[in-house]
């Protein structure tokens, strides 16, 4: 109801743009309220006037010069040929976590499907969440509508779940994809029985993200995946009502303090479990988490999986 009457106001803006969108208040709300959305569209809202954190204009500035919001020329990629399944890194994967684009071509590499690997522009998913146009989102869902046409691909796969959510639920409004849309533990999940994988008998505690969790509702599949590979236990604060990572809503870019507050309250809880490893299925997560503890290892599970796979 304020949003029309906003002003240039570092506190407002701070009220706003602290807010995670990991969705666990639509979670508790007994009105069923769609509260990410509204704070996305508020954020829009203070976009449209002109009115954003000095970091959150420059991402956006990012996006418009080199179509992924961290203004760095990076690595494309075409799939050539009639393939089975697309698979869409996502610009974090490329940019920053390489590790977990590696893992993800040898995993599918020994899944028996045949896949081409698409990447040219970032799906549009930060820009989205901090209040950005939807035209950042719009070249990359016509880049994989053409991807698709080429390839007659069945599937689009990707192991981001800001990518899963961006390119399975946000492009439903420029008409959506002529093929299924899922997560890589999603479509793991589904062959896991036919990929030979080592046991050991380790704790594995899963760290739930927000976006493949509460904005998709994916939980299980991850957990039958790592129960091939490990005992799996599970944190305070698991599946529906999950704790972020402090990593989401572009609040860390402008309010690190309050990210890695959040973030710190988060690693106690799994480390809190006892377990050795933890894992997640988000670079964004395991980016955040990681760069935080060495005192226990933590993996992307694509990681994980190609360490376990069989030879």
């Amino acid at each position: 109801m304020l949003i029309p009457h906003i002003e240039d106001d570092s506190e407002l803006l701070k009220s706003i743009f602290t807010c995670f969108t990991c969705g666990i208040c639509e979670n508790i709300c007994p009105s069923g309220l769609e509260i990410t959305s509204i704070i996305e569209r508020g954020r829009k809202r203070f976009s449209e006037k002109g009115i954003l954190p000095e970091k959150h204009e420059r991402l956006l500035t990012r996006m418009e010069t080199f179509g992924n919001p961290y203004g760095i020329q990076l690595e494309r990629f075409e799939p050539k040929g009639d393939v089975e399944v697309i698979y869409y890194p996502g610009c974090t994967t490329i940019a920053k976590e390489e590790e977990i684009l590696r893992s993800a071509i040898s995993v599918l590499e020994r899944s028996g499907v045949s896949f081409g690997v698409e990447f040219n522009y970032c799906c549009g998913s930060t820009a989205l969440r901090i209040g950005g146009d939807e035209k950042y989102a719009k070249r990359n869902y016509e880049r994989l509508v053409e991807a698709v046409e080429k390839t007659n691909a069945e599937r689009v796969i990707t192991s981001c779940p800001g990518c899963y959510r961006t390119i399975k639920k946000d492009y439903e409004i420029f008409g959506g994809l002529n093929a299924e849309v899922q997560h890589l533990v999603e479509f793991l999940a589904e062959r896991i029985d036919s990929i030979k994988l080592r046991r050991e008998e380790k704790r594995i505690v899963f760290h739930d993200s927000c976006h493949l969790g509460r904005h998709m509702g994916i939980y299980e599949e991850p957990r039958k995946i790592l129960s091939k590979i490990g005992i799996v236990v599970e944190p305070e604060k698991a599946r529906e009502e999950s704790f972020c990572c402090g990593g989401g809503g572009g609040v860390k870019l402008s309010y690190k303090d309050v990210s890695s507050n959040v973030k710190s309250i988060r690693l106690k809880m799994l480390k809190d479990t006892g377990a050795e490893i933890i894992v997640t299925s988000c670079p964004y997560c395991y980016r955040n988490l990681k760069n935080s503890d060495e005192s226990i290892k933590i993996k992307d599970i694509t990681m994980i999986i190609e360490e376990r796979l069989e030879q």
